[in-house]
């Protein structure tokens, strides 16, 4: 055998020997290794504190373990784009959320369609947000809070986490829906908005349930109004929005799970199962309700009709308020 026979012979059994280990790692059942969750908040944050205990449940579920990696922006911006752009092989998840559908309006090219460029897995749970007043504010319930911003237009003031928030958002549906008028307090944060609430410095705030609760119980904070669509357990003596006469401000904060575009089906699939036998879990459940979140399984095509559905919603908002993020 001359060289070039060699050379071709050995080229033919490198190339025979690439093709059966990818047959092989075709062949390997899914999962077969790691995965990543991508969550577009510091550690220690509400999205962390949700995910850490369900990675570990998804990990029983999965017979992988699924590991946590922290991406925090403005928006949840950066950590969905880096989801968006992984590759869709299911081994890079990301816990996406309704912060992603109003950014969706208030960020200018964005490399990423929340919608259209992931294959969305399913839900985890949502959080209704509460409307609050210092406890010594003089207001009995919403109705005596409207009562006073009818009398006198602009003189009440609220605060928010910022521009395009969440409770912001909530707070400009509101006027809108009672015919009055408040002025915005915007912050960098939403810890020191409820400071300056607790304070007396601003009168109303929109928060999420974790957020009032321990103020709520210490007698410092009341709570006059809930976003969900029934009451609190927590709270069953306050009513909701919708039962006051403002249906339109029926709204949840909740989060789920996204894979990449392009992610095959059968890999979604088993990743939506294990997601509702996880929220399946009693300790997982009822660590999610202590922080205020209602445990919710949706199926990837409910969950992407409400990823759909909440983009429209704020976007009209965000457009007619003419925001942008800073």
């Amino acid at each position: 055998m001359n060289a070039l026979t060699r050379r071709t012979a050995c080229l033919a059994l490198a190339s025979l020997a690439c093709m059966r280990h990818a047959t092989a790692q075709q062949a390997q059942p899914w999962p077969s290794r790691p995965i990543r969750v991508i969550v577009p908040a510091p550690p220690g944050g509400a999205y962390d504190a949700t995910m850490r205990p369900l990675a570990q449940a998804l990990s029983n579920a999965l017979g992988q373990p699924v590991v946590i990696e922290n991406r925090p922006s403005g928006g949840n911006v950066v950590g969905a784009q880096a989801g968006a752009r992984s590759v869709p092989d299911g081994y890079t998840l990301t816990m996406t959320g309704m912060v992603n559908t109003i950014s969706a309006g208030l960020y200018d090219n964005l490399s990423f369609d929340i919608v259209e460029d992931f294959s969305h897995i399913g839900s985890i749970g949502a959080a209704a947000q509460w409307l609050v007043v210092r406890s010594d504010s003089g207001y009995a319930d919403l109705p005596a809070l409207l009562d006073r911003a009818r009398r006198e237009p602009g003189r009440i003031d609220y605060a928010s986490s910022g521009a395009g928030s969440t409770g912001h958002l909530l707070m400009e549906m509101l006027q809108r829906a009672a015919g009055i008028s408040l002025t915005h307090v915007p912050y960098k944060g939403g810890a020191p908005a409820l400071q300056d609430v607790l304070g007396g410095v601003v009168s109303v705030i929109v928060v999420p349930p974790n957020t009032a609760i321990p103020h709520v119980h210490a007698g410092k904070l009341k709570v006059l109004a809930v976003s969900s669509a029934q009451r609190s357990n927590a709270l069953p003596g306050v009513p909701t929005f919708s039962e006051l006469g403002y249906p339109q401000l029926m709204a949840s904060s909740w989060v789920g799970l996204s894979a990449p575009k392009g992610t095959p089906e059968p890999i979604v699939q088993i990743l939506s199962r294990a997601l509702a036998k996880a929220l399946e879990d009693p300790a997982l459940r009822a660590r999610l309700e202590t922080d205020g979140m209602t445990p919710q399984t949706l199926s990837p095509a409910q969950y992407t009709a409400l990823v759909r559905s909440d983009t429209e919603r704020w976007g009209q908002l965000t457009r007619s308020l003419q925001l942008k993020a800073q």
